[in-house]
């Protein structure tokens, strides 16, 4: 019964115009707020924003040290082990490539640009695929504990499995308990 009320209710708005209307404001209302969330106010700082740089060298050399002194702390149980790890390089970006070849007089030719992109200001950059980190040249261990032989080897472990390097690249020294600093 209440099913056949709302039916002509409906009927009945839609014969009045003000059904129809209704719809059609809405839908206009709906375009102008499209259009304007695509203009560009020029606003917030990440309006702004440069493309994504590559992190420093040093910066990434002090994350990685953070994350593996965690490590080590966790396996020690010490408060204060050292860490210290250097870096081959400071990583690279490997950009799209535009190539074509050609055969001529001389024989086979090929010739190869970057592919550069240009945005809505006039500047241009090269279009990047990816980013590769810095690699891990050594790394450094200095703990109270290592002088344990199994010890040294959980520590040498986690530190190849963390950073990806054979072990002969990690050296593990046992070390001496750091006095407190002088008041």
């Amino acid at each position: 019964m209440e099913l056949k009320k709302a039916g002509e209710a409906l009927k009945a708005a839609i014969k009045s115009q003000k059904l129809p209307r209704a719809v059609f404001l809405l839908g206009i209302l709906g375009i102008v707020l499209i259009y304007l969330s695509s203009l560009d106010w020029g606003g917030g700082p990440e309006a702004e924003a440069a493309p994504s740089e590559p992190a420093a060298p040093e910066s990434c050399q002090r994350r990685l040290e953070e994350d593996l002194l965690r490590v080590v702390r966790a396996v020690t149980g010490e408060e204060s082990p050292q860490v210290m790890i250097t870096l081959e390089d400071g990583g690279r970006s490997v950009y799209a490539q535009d190539s074509s070849q050609s055969t001529g007089e001389t024989g086979q030719e090929s010739q190869a640009s970057h592919v550069v992109l240009e945005d809505g200001k006039g500047a241009q950059q090269g279009l990047a695929l990816a980013q590769l980190q810095p690699e891990v040249k050594g790394v450094v261990i200095v703990s109270q504990g290592a002088g344990d032989p199994a010890l040294r080897e959980k520590l040498i472990n986690a530190a190849r499995t963390a950073l990806g390097v054979p072990s002969s690249r990690v050296c593990v020294v046992e070390g001496r308990a750091q006095a407190p600093p002088p008041e």
